[in-house]
């Protein structure tokens, strides 16, 4: 339900903006499968570089270290295979470290 109300939200600053003789220009990047790609080692460094304490690094470095999985279908199980990419689906944490890798690219627009 929270994205109708962002798409409200929008509609309303874009009909305000016309109204007024403005003109709008909107950009939307689709980030729904985006967690699935965040580069683990690419995301150390952008820790590093905004100097997060080394215990919360250690810490976060050993969640994702030696992660695996399998996949389930039915009642059987595949062989079981390493993640190297993406942040935990669920976690608390996940959202946080996500805009933290994402954040240089809004700095750049």
């Amino acid at each position: 339900m929270g994205y109708r109300n962002a798409i409200y939200t929008v509609r309303n600053i874009v009909s305000d903006y016309v109204n007024k003789g403005n003109m709008v220009n909107l950009c939307a990047i689709d980030l729904s499968k985006a967690f699935d790609k965040v580069n683990h080692n690419a995301l150390y460094i952008k820790m590093m570089k905004r100097f997060i304490p080394a215990l919360l690094l250690d810490l976060i470095i050993n969640l994702f270290s030696d992660c695996v999985t399998c996949v389930k279908w039915d009642n059987a199980f595949s062989n079981f295979f390493r993640i190297m990419f993406g942040v935990r689906q669920g976690s608390v944490l996940s959202p946080i470290l996500f805009a933290l890798y994402i954040d240089d690219i809004s700095n750049s627009l």
